[in-house]
């Protein structure tokens, strides 16, 4: 985050920071403070720079008691990672309802396959259709 002016996104990501106030483990950061001056942050905010070290030790002392404990943890700070995770619960619905009407397992592999997905996409694993995408991507046919 720029120190001179905070990037929010709208609408989801601050349904992140919302939840995050509501369980009291959040820290607010601006970043790049070398460049604007710590003067320009907004109020509630850690002053810091990656690049000079300004204000991480601030920052060390307020993330160790604000971070959950692994164990009880239970929502993600990433909003990519949340819309990916609720598409696989979407399709594990999907699933769920083709066991109840009795629809062949071959059939109920593509749901399953289709909550694979956006985990794979977090985890960073690659699948053949990635592969062909890109492959394909490149080429111009028909000419």
């Amino acid at each position: 985050m720029h120190c001179s002016k905070p990037r929010r996104r709208e609408g989801a990501g601050l349904a992140i920071l919302e939840r995050a106030k509501k369980q009291g483990r959040y820290v607010l950061v601006g970043n790049k403070c070398d460049l604007v001056g710590q003067a320009a942050m907004p109020e509630g905010y850690i002053a810091a720079s990656a690049t000079t070290g300004v204000g991480i030790g601030e920052l060390r002392a307020r993330i160790v008691p604000a971070a959950p404990d692994p164990q009880e943890a239970d929502f993600l700070t990433s909003l990519r990672h949340e819309q990916l995770l609720q598409e696989s619960v979407e399709a594990l619905g999907q699933a769920a309802k083709a066991v109840e009407f009795g629809i062949p397992h071959e059939m109920l592999l593509l749901d399953l396959y289709a909550a694979l997905r956006p985990i794979d996409a977090i985890t960073g694993a690659t699948t053949a259709d990635d592969i062909l995408n890109r492959i394909f991507s490149t080429f111009c046919i028909g000419k």
